[in-house]
């Protein structure tokens, strides 16, 4: 089912602390919206090396819709905490089906106020 699969790629991803996830899963041409940047698939790679990984994640709430055989957008609210630092957010992420694997061409971050 294209939601389980999507979901997984978005856990591996969510973990955190592993680029080269990233460059597995990103379409090369990708767009990554975070708070205050908008991210290729390299800087967001590189980005992702640079940090610690979440000491705790949870996605709630996870729906997709499918946009074409080859197209979904899976959305979810996203939990997460590190040290001391606890991150909350709403998020989409676009994938499109090339060459028989899923790949992320766009993800947007909306923080939930507060987070």
């Amino acid at each position: 089912m294209v939601h389980d699969e999507l979901l997984q790629i978005e856990e591996e991803l969510g973990r955190g602390g592993d680029g080269d996830a990233y460059r597995r899963h990103l379409a090369e041409d990708a767009v990554v919206v975070v708070p205050g940047a908008v991210l290729d698939r390299e800087a967001c790679a590189a980005a992702i090396d640079a940090s610690a990984p979440w000491d705790e994640h949870e996605i709630a709430d996870a729906r997709t819709r499918m946009l074409g055989d080859d197209a979904a957008v899976l959305t979810y609210r996203w939990r997460s905490r590190r040290g001391e630092q606890a991150y909350a957010a709403t998020m989409s992420s676009a994938y499109a089906r090339r060459d028989g694997a899923w790949r992320l061409v766009l993800h947007q971050q909306t923080p939930e106020p507060g987070a």
